[in-house]
């Protein structure tokens, strides 16, 4: 494909991308840059005549948002309020600094637990794994997993207060 080529499809499926985006991430920033990522990947790609590449943008734009929108739920273990559209660039830079430290005390707090209590919690935590499936994965039985995550929680709720 050559430029006037890629142009042109450009032009044509980028409004389609980008609102699929805007549909899963609700963000205008956020849709265009996933459109633009992924008119970069089909411009990057070998493509034939014969290739759907309507299709193919479709489904890679989709892909990609599901890709950061886990990348985001791995990193956002804190919850903060609901997005204000009303609030300045600067609050929300504020928001998110205040976000990072706040999971670094709890990072932190989690690396002072005993290293059975920091694995068990981290699989609750970060893996969203249910007390059932921890003990299956472990080997624990079931109420000792209860236990020893109840006893971390209030460890961290000690340390955070301090």
């Amino acid at each position: 494909m050559n430029l006037t080529e890629f142009e042109h499809i450009a032009q044509r499926l980028r409004p389609k991308l980008i609102s699929i985006a805007y549909e899963f991430f609700e963000n205008r920033d956020d849709a265009e840059d996933v459109a633009q990522e992924v008119l970069l990947k089909l411009w990057l790609r070998d493509t034939s005549p014969d290739d759907n590449i309507e299709g193919l943008a479709v489904v890679a734009t989709k892909n990609l948002c599901v890709s950061i929108w886990r990348k985001r739920k791995r990193q956002t273990t804190v919850a903060i309020d609901d997005y204000n559209p009303d609030t300045s660039s600067d609050e929300e830079a504020d928001k998110n600094i205040i976000v990072e430290e706040q999971q670094k005390k709890i990072d932190d707090a989690i690396n002072n637990l005993p290293r059975s209590e920091q694995r068990l919690i981290r699989m609750k935590q970060e893996g969203g794994l249910e007390p059932e499936e921890i003990s299956s994965i472990t080997g624990i039985p079931l109420q000792s997993v209860r236990t020893m995550i109840s006893s971390a929680r209030k460890k961290l709720i000690k340390q955070l207060k301090q």
